[in-house]
């Protein structure tokens, strides 16, 4: 049988049943694909946060919770970060990696608050001017409204904060991106069958960019949010997009 998205109305179903079913390997299969750049691509997420040690910050579709620990690596006992998704496998997993943190060595230990819960991302559960920032990694492309995600991103943060998305882009290197599309769509379902047993769930990664907005068009979608001083910064070759924002 080949091939289908989700229509608009099975997306939301079909993307939470796909995210609890990979949970497990979801993490090796990151790093396998994205030959492990995608911890220098969260690495330019943080810097592009701004963040303040005493600040409080949320991932939104925090996955496995790695980028939430980044982000709680760098505040002091005064500041927090929440992570959330709508995956409780997810979660679960999330909330293991942080008491594997918290039992490290002393001067290794997560020192700052960090909590996990399960979530809309299209309707966070804070009130508004919560957050001193908030970034989503690789979870816009599957909302349903990705307006309506990036509105409640902005309607949380405080005046001043920062709004960050880190996803997939569209290259456009003459030289690279045939490799890309050849590799993002023909490899990438092969990595999924091979270390998840589910070509399907990695069949859906590359052709979900296809009814994915354009970085230009989420740059518009960050206006349309109300944000402003919006940077587009191209990553590998323009392959991943990173988006900045900033709350009036």
């Amino acid at each position: 049988m080949s091939f289908r998205l989700p229509t608009t109305e099975e997306k939301a179903d079909y993307v939470l049943a796909q995210f609890n079913r990979i949970a497990k390997g979801y993490d090796l299969a990151n790093d396998v694909i994205s030959m492990g750049m995608h911890h220098l691509w969260k690495k330019k997420a943080i810097n592009a946060l701004k963040i303040k040690p005493e600040g409080q910050y949320l991932d939104v579709c925090c996955g496995t919770g790695d980028l939430t620990i980044r982000i709680a690596g760098c505040l002091s006992v005064a500041g927090g970060v929440t992570g959330l998704d709508f995956a409780a496998n997810m979660l679960e997993l999330a909330k293991t990696r942080l008491e594997k943190e918290r039992n490290k060595p002393t001067s290794q230990q997560i020192c700052t608050t960090v909590s996990f819960m399960q979530g809309d991302a299209q309707s966070l559960p804070f009130p508004e001017n919560h957050f001193d920032g908030a970034v989503n990694s690789f979870g816009l492309r599957n909302l349903t409204n990705i307006d309506k995600g990036l509105a409640e991103m902005e309607r949380v943060v405080k005046p001043g904060g920062k709004v960050v998305n880190l996803d997939l882009g569209q290259p456009s290197n003459w030289l690279f991106t045939p490799f890309y599309y050849f590799y993002f769509r023909r490899i990438v379902p092969i990595i999924g069958q091979f270390l998840q047993k589910d070509k399907n769930a990695y069949t859906y990664l590359p052709r979900s960019l296809d009814t994915y907005a354009s970085p230009e068009a989420i740059s518009n979608l960050f206006k349309k949010a109300n944000l402003t001083n919006i940077e587009y910064i191209p990553l590998a070759f323009g392959s991943v997009a990173l988006h900045v924002g900033t709350k009036f």
